[in-house]
Order: structure tokens, then C-alpha cells, then sequence
């Protein structure tokens, strides 16, 4: 007893000293202790004075006390840095996100600008020619229209109609392309953004494994006993992924765009009328027995 007192860690030292999981918490607040985004916050000067009683701890040298302790404040320090790191690097992914959609947009207006004289006369030529080739269009389709109705209705209202029609589509038709580039550059950054955030959650549980495993190696190693699975933020942080994931699984649901949503209506109605068919069967079959 006297060897294992020797080479282990007293009872009053393992309540003393930190053990597995307040070392992790220590590791955080280590981070937000020098986070900028917390800056003059009272979280950080609770964060502050966590790190400074844990920096106040002290042991004898050459005990196994002190060797643990050295050993927990490098694993601790790493942590603190793992996170900054992964942190700094998530800004950057944001910052980049943000400077590449506002490059997308100015050069959608450096080529508007580029083309101001072009899109002046077509706005004032463009309903012009719409009008005049929904007017043609109608002309030709009333050759096809039988004389009585011609004589009826006559050919210029339907032909003005048919003018205003493919006016109203095409000024349409040009508001929704200009509506898809946004959008378009707006996916991209959320995606972006996205990707970002996966990463840098997916960074934060790395750190976490990793630190959590040395420190329980740790403990194994200066208290001759293994540490016992406890409750954690890695279960948080998991959990969080998973939510983030299936978020977006379920936006990619909803982003499928016209095609894919005329191309889905057209799979059911053609399934309604499959089904009518089929009920329909066995109605025909009886009106034959019948007759």
C-alpha cells in the first residue's frame, strides 16, 4: 500500500485537483478567457477568474500531484488553443462566404452597368415587340378560327389581348431570371455558411474526444482507476450536428425549383388518372353484363 500510496494520487488530492470532466470545463473557459467576442462581458471575467484559480493550484514537486497537474494544465492549454484555432478559422470561412457573394453581386451590377443603353431601349422597345408579335400571333391563329366566331368577336380585341398576354409573360419571364441569379448566389452562401458551421462544430467534438481521452489516460495513470462515462458536452454537440444535418435534408426537400415541382405534378395527375381508370374498370365491366 505504502508503493501504490506513493505512486498514486492521494484521496484529498483527487477532490482537490481537477478531475476529467472539470478539466474540460476549465479548457473552455481557458478559450473564452481571451475570446475577442466576449470581450468586457461578465462571462468572460467569470471565465477570468475560473482560469486564475486553477492557474493558483500548486503541488509539491517530485509528487505524483504535481506531475498530474503539469500534465492536466498541458492538455487543458491545447484545448484552449484547439478550439481558438477552429474559431479563427470559422470567421475566415464566414468572412470568405460574405466577400464572394458580394463579388457575385457586383459584378451582376458591373455587366447591368456595362449594358445601361442596351437595357434603356430594351425596356422601351422590348413591350413594343412583344406586342407586335402577340398581334401577329393572334392574326395567324385566327385563320384557324371558324368565320363564325371571326364574325362574332372580330379579329383586333383578340388580337390586342394576345399583345398585352405576351407583354405580361415577357416582363415576367425577365423579372424571374433576375430573381433566380439572386437566388442562386444566396444558395451558394448558405451553403456556404453551412459548411462552415459543420466544420467548425465537427472541429470542436475532435478537440473534445481527443482531450477527454488524454485526460482519462491521465487519470488512469495517477489514480490506478479508470474514469467513469459521465454525462458530457460531446452528447450536446453531437446532437447539434445531427439536428443541423437534417435541417438541411429537409431544405433540399423544399429547394427543388419549378422543374422538379411541375415534373412531381405531372407524376400525380397522371397516378390520379391511373387510379380513376381503375376504379372506373369494373363500372364498364357491369354495364356490358347488363346489356
Amino acid at each position: 500500500m505504502s508503493i501504490l500510496s506513493a505512486l498514486y494520487l492521494k484521496p484529498e488530492s483527487k477532490i482537490k485537483l481537477p478531475n476529467v470532466d472539470e478539466a474540460l470545463n476549465i479548457g473552455y473557459a481557458m478559450h473564452s478567457a481571451d475570446d475577442p467576442a466576449i470581450k468586457n462581458k461578465v462571462i468572460q471575467q467569470n471565465a477570468r477568474a475560473i482560469v486564475e484559480n486553477f492557474l493558483a493550484l500548486d503541488a509539491e514537486p517530485g509528487t505524483p500531484e504535481a506531475a498530474y497537474l503539469n500534465c492536466v494544465r498541458a492538455i487543458v492549454h491545447s484545448q484552449a488553443r484547439g478550439i481558438t484555432r477552429r474559431k479563427t478559422q470559422y470567421t475566415r470561412d464566414l468572412k470568405a462566404a460574405e466577400y464572394r457573394r458580394r463579388q457575385q453581386r457586383q459584378r451582376i451590377r458591373q455587366s447591368r452597368r456595362s449594358t445601361d443603353w442596351l437595357n434603356s431601349a430594351w425596356r422601351l422597345v422590348g413591350p413594343v415587340i412583344l406586342a407586335v408579335s402577340g398581334y401577329l400571333f393572334a392574326h395567324v391563329l385566327g385563320l384557324l378560327v371558324p368565320p363564325e366566331v371571326a364574325s362574332e368577336t372580330g379579329t383586333k380585341v383578340p388580337a390586342v389581348l394576345m399583345a398585352l398576354v405576351f407583354v405580361a409573360i415577357g416582363r415576367s419571364l425577365s423579372f424571374y431570371l433576375i430573381d433566380l441569379q439572386r437566388n442562386k448566389i444566396e444558395t451558394e452562401y448558405n451553403s456556404r455558411c453551412y459548411m462552415a458551421f459543420v466544420s467548425y462544430e465537427i472541429g470542436k467534438l475532435k478537440e473534445y474526444r481527443q482531450c477527454r481521452q488524454q485526460l482519462c489516460e491521465a487519470w488512469l495513470q495517477y489514480t490506478g482507476e479508470e474514469y467513469p462515462v459521465t454525462a458530457s458536452y460531446q452528447m450536446v454537440m453531437e446532437g447539434d450536428i445531427e439536428a443541423r444535418r437534417a435541417l438541411e435534408r429537409h431544405l433540399q426537400i423544399f429547394n427543388t425549383g419549378y422543374i422538379r415541382f411541375g415534373m412531381r405534378l405531372v407524376r400525380i395527375l397522371r397516378g390520379k388518372r391511373i387510379h380513376d381508370k381503375t376504379k372506373l374498370a369494373p363500372l364498364a365491366e357491369m354495364a356490358a353484363e347488363k346489356k
